[in-house]
C-alpha cells in the first residue's frame, strides 16, 4: 500500500468517525437537553421531557428498521440495519419521518411539553419530510439539512452565543464530501432545507423573536 493510499483511507477514516459522531441522532439528544433545561430551569424535570421528546423518536425508527431488515432478509441476503434500508428505497424515508417525529409531537403537545422541544421535533420532522420529497428525484444532503434545523433553533433560543456550534456545519458537509456520499450542491441544498424549514417552524410558532 503506497502513501497515497494509506492518506486516503486516513481521510476517509477521519470522515466516517465524524459523520458518525456528529449523526442527527446524536446531535439531537444534546440539542433537546439543553432546550429542556433552558425552558424548564429544572435538572430532573428537563431530563424527563429530553427523554419523552427523544426516545420515541429513536426507538420507533429502530424497530421499524429492524423488522424491515428481517422480511428484506428472508429472500436469501442477510440485511442489516443500516442507512442503505431508506438509501436505496428513498420512499422508506417518509415512513421513517413518521415514526420519528409523530409519537414525540404528540407526547410533547398532548402533555403540555415545553413549546421549544415541541418546536424543535417539528422542525426535524418537517424537514425530514421535505428531504423525503426532494430526494425522490435528488440527493440533497439529510444530515446536514437535520442538523442545520437542530443547531438553528439553539440560535432562536440562546443567540448569538449559540454560534460557537456554526464549525459544526462545514465539517459535517466535509466530512459527506470525503465520503463520497454527496456533491457539493447537495450539501448546500442540504444546508438551506434545514435553514429555510426548520426555520419557518420557529417563526410559525412566535418564538424566533
Amino acid at each position: 500500500m503506497n502513501t497515497m493510499e494509506v492518506s486516503r483511507n486516513d481521510t476517509m477514516a477521519r470522515a466516517k468517525l465524524v459523520s458518525n459522531i456528529f449523526h442527527p441522532w446524536a446531535v439531537l439528544a444534546p440539542v433537546l437537553a439543553v432546550a429542556a433545561y433552558h425552558a424548564t430551569g429544572n435538572f430532573i424535570e428537563g431530563i424527563g421531557w429530553t427523554l419523552a421528546a427523544y426516545l420515541p423518536a429513536i426507538i420507533f425508527p429502530l424497530l421499524y428498521a429492524k423488522a424491515r431488515a428481517t422480511v428484506l432478509s428472508r429472500g436469501g441476503i442477510q440485511h442489516k440495519i443500516s442507512r442503505s434500508l431508506v438509501r436505496n428505497e428513498p420512499k422508506q424515508l417518509f415512513i421513517m419521518a413518521f415514526l420519528f417525529g409523530i409519537p414525540s409531537i404528540l407526547i410533547l403537545h398532548f402533555f403540555n411539553g415545553p413549546g421549544s422541544l415541541l418546536a424543535i421535533m417539528l422542525g426535524c420532522t418537517a424537514v425530514m419530510f421535505v428531504i423525503a420529497m426532494i430526494n425522490l428525484k435528488y440527493r440533497a444532503s439529510f444530515h446536514l439539512s437535520m442538523v442545520t434545523s437542530m443547531l438553528l433553533s439553539l440560535y432562536f433560543l440562546f443567540g448569538p452565543v449559540s454560534l460557537i456550534s456554526l464549525p459544526l456545519l462545514p465539517v459535517i458537509g466535509l466530512s459527506r464530501y470525503q465520503l463520497g456520499e454527496h456533491k457539493p450542491d447537495q450539501i448546500a441544498a442540504g444546508f438551506l432545507i434545514g435553514l429555510v424549514v426548520g426555520g419557518s417552524i420557529f417563526f410559525g410558532m412566535g418564538l424566533a423573536a
